[in-house]
């Protein structure tokens, strides 16, 4: 299995799983163009996906989704309380609903939805070894339950709380990222890793504030609190970040 991170970060989000012959986008989050661009940098091709899968309504997953559903025919995988969401948004698309308590197939690829705490309906995926979750305020249950079992993680590490503390944000805001159904920050991340990540290969730190965080606290959080050693990155907020195999 191959894992390119086409954008992560609060700005926008999309990753490419590809895996012998089925390639499938995880959120769209950039415009239909900057996705083509992206990829194309990292010698891939968006005629080649095979479905989008979105993971909740906002803007920062979804933004492209419709646009490349409808130039390359791509069918839009979401749960129906994320499509009533954006429905007016996205436009008219090919559209494959799933259901969060239940795994389904792109092709011959089985895909698990994992329940996300947002302030929004919101899931991950675990696909084969590999999990993807971001926009959680907390690690629900069943985070807990598939970690342990994962060679590869992308994982959102939002903010840094003195930062986010100390920063410019109004009250309400900060409250919100700080809350159950707001965001994780470098703290939860790492230590979620080194309690559950056992079988770790490769850890993806993602979905990074652009006014709470910086890629140097991300990283040395992951160095303070990880102890074993694991290959990981720290996703780029403002390029393709490049790719892995699994």
């Amino acid at each position: 299995m191959e894992i390119s991170v086409i954008a992560s970060g609060s700005n926008g989000n999309c990753c490419l799983i590809e895996n012998k012959d089925v390639s499938i986008l995880i959120d769209a989050g950039k415009s239909g163009r900057e996705i083509e661009a992206r990829m194309d940098r990292l010698g891939k091709n968006v005629e080649n996906v095979d479905a989008i899968l979105l993971t909740h309504a906002h803007h920062d997953h979804r933004a492209g989704a419709g646009v490349l559903s409808r130039r390359y025919g791509i069918p839009v995988y979401m749960t129906k309380e994320v499509y009533s969401d954006v429905k007016h948004a996205i436009g008219n698309i090919k559209r494959k609903t799933f259901f969060i308590d239940k795994s389904f197939k792109v092709k011959k690829l089985e895909i698990k939805p994992v329940v996300t705490s947002h302030n929004v309906s919101s899931n991950g995926f675990v696909i084969g070894k590999f999990g993807l979750f971001t926009d959680t305020g907390i690690v629900t249950k069943q985070m807990e339950d598939v970690l342990p079992k994962l060679k590869g993680v992308l994982l959102e590490s939002n903010h840094d709380v003195d930062m986010l503390v100390n920063g410019s944000y109004p009250y309400f805001l900060k409250q919100w990222i700080l809350s159950d159904e707001g965001h994780l920050s470098n703290v939860h991340a790492s230590s979620l890793i080194q309690s559950k990540g056992k079988k770790l290969a490769l850890a993806l730190l993602g979905h990074l504030s652009g006014n709470n965080n910086t890629p140097e606290s991300a990283k040395e959080t992951f160095e303070t609190l990880v102890k074993r050693k694991i290959d990981f990155s720290v996703c780029s907020r403002d390029r393709e970040t490049g790719c892995w195999t699994l």
